[in-house]
C-alpha cells in the first residue's frame, strides 16, 4: 500500500510539479488551504504532510497547533516548502512543528529523498515504540504473576489471611482513589505509584508465612508472647520482599512500595505502633493508607476469638484514632466515603 502524502499548496506551478514527482510513488491528496486540510485529516490520516509555509503563516499556524494537540495526528511528519529560509526562520518553523524543509525551486531528487527519509524515520519510531510497548506489557505481566504467586502462598498458608488481604487491597484502592480525586498527597500519589500500591497491597501480610501454625491459626486470643511473635510478620514480610528486590535489581520500584506496606502497616501516627515506632510523615504514605484499610477489615470480620463489629462501631473506633493511630488527612477522607467500604465488603462476602 502506498504511503499517503497530504499536500497543502495553492501555487498551481508547485502543485503540478509535486504531482509529477510524487504521483507514481505515493498516494497524494492536494488541498489549497489549511482549513480544507483539517477536513481531510479527520477521515483520511496522512503519513506525511507537505505544506507551503506561506499558508501556515496566513492561518497563524492554527493548523499546526490542532495537529500537534491531536493524539491520532501529532506524530505525523510535517515538511515545510519555502522560497527562502534564513536560520531564524528555520528555528521558528521548528517551533511550529516542522521536522524538515524543502526550498523552492523544488528539485525532484531532493524532494523524494527527504520524504523517503522522513517516512522511514517515522516507521522506525513507530516500530521502536511498539517494541517498547510490548516489553512494558511483558514486564507488567511478570509483575502481576509475581504478586499473584506470592498472594497464593499466603492464601494456601491461611485462608483467613488470604481473604483479608484481598478485601484490604480493595479498601486501599477506594481510599486512594478518593485521595487522588481530592488532590491530597498529589506529589506522591502519581499514576504509577497508585497503580503499584494497589496491586502490591495483596502482599502486606506476606510475612505471616513465617509465623508458625500454632500462633497463626490459634482459635483463641494470643497471649503476650504469641502476640510479640505475631508482630514479627511485619519484619519477616519486609525481609522476604527485600530479597526479591535485591535479585531483580531492575524494575523493582513496585515491590519497594509493597515492602513498605508489609513493614510499616502497623505503625501509628503518634509513634506507638510497631515494628519501628515511626510517627507521622516518617511512616510511608502507602503504609498509612493501608493501616486504615487493615483495621477496618480486622474489626468488621469475625474470627474464632471475636465477633465482627458493625460497620457503624468500626467507623466510630477509626474516627477516634484520628491523629493518634491514623493520619488525620486520610481519616477525613475515610469519614466521607466509609460507606463505600461497607458496600465493597458486602459485595465480596456474597
Amino acid at each position: 500500500m502506498k504511503n499517503h502524502i497530504l499536500v497543502i499548496n495553492n501555487n498551481l506551478e508547485d502543485i503540478e510539479k509535486i504531482k509529477n514527482i510524487l504521483g507514481k510513488v505515493y498516494r497524494i491528496t492536494i488541498v489549497k488551504s489549511t482549513q480544507k486540510a483539517l477536513e481531510v485529516v479527520k477521515d483520511d490520516t496522512p503519513d506525511l504532510v507537505l505544506v507551503d509555509i506561506s499558508l501556515i503563516r496566513i492561518s497563524e499556524d492554527e493548523f499546526i497547533k490542532i495537529i500537534k494537540k491531536n493524539k491520532k495526528l501529532y506524530k505525523i511528519p510535517i515538511i515545510f516548502i519555502a522560497a527562502s529560509l534564513r536560520y531564524k526562520d528555520e528555528e521558528l518553523n521548528m517551533e511550529l512543528g516542522a521536522i524538515d524543509f524543502l526550498r523552492k525551486p523544488i528539485e525532484s531528487e531532493i524532494m523524494l529523498k527527504i520524504i523517503k527519509l522522513n517516512l522511514e524515520l517515522k516507521n522506525y519510531i513507530k516500530d521502536f515504540e511498539y517494541r517498547i510497548h510490548e516489553r512494558n506489557n511483558r514486564i507488567e505481566d511478570l509483575k502481576n504473576a509475581l504478586i499473584l504467586s506470592l498472594y497464593e502462598l499466603v492464601e494456601c498458608r491461611d485462608s483467613h489471611t488470604g481473604e483479608h488481604v484481598k478485601r484490604t487491597a480493595k479498601y486501599v484502592e477506594i481510599l486512594t482513589e478518593e485521595l487522588v480525586k481530592e488532590g491530597i498527597f498529589k506529589e506522591i500519589l502519581t499514576k504509577e505509584y497508585v497503580k503499584d500500591m494497589i496491586r502490591t497491597a495483596l502482599l502486606h501480610d506476606i510475612g505471616k508465612i513465617g509465623i508458625d501454625d500454632a500462633t497463626l491459626l490459634k482459635a483463641g486470643s494470643l497471649d503476650s508472647d504469641e502476640f510479640e511473635f505475631m508482630k514479627l510478620h511485619t519484619t519477616l514480610g519486609a525481609k522476604a520482599l527485600q530479597k526479591i528486590i535485591d535479585e531483580i535489581k531492575e524494575e523493582n520500584k513496585f515491590l519497594n512500595i509493597g515492602k513498605d506496606m508489609a513493614h510499616y502497616h502497623h505503625e501509628k501516627w503518634d509513634g506507638t505502633g510497631y515494628p519501628k515506632g515511626l510517627s507521622k510523615l516518617d511512616i510511608p504514605l502507602c503504609a498509612r493508607i493501608m493501616a486504615v484499610g487493615d483495621v477496618y477489615d480486622a474489626l468488621t470480620t469475625m474470627r474464632p476469638y471475636k465477633e465482627a463489629f458493625s460497620h457503624e462501631k468500626t467507623v466510630e473506633i477509626i474516627l477516634k484514632g484520628k491523629g493518634t493511630s491514623f493520619d488525620p488527612n486520610i481519616i477525613e477522607v475515610f469519614e466521607k466515603i466509609h460507606i463505600k467500604l461497607k458496600v465493597e465488603k458486602e459485595a465480596m462476602n456474597k
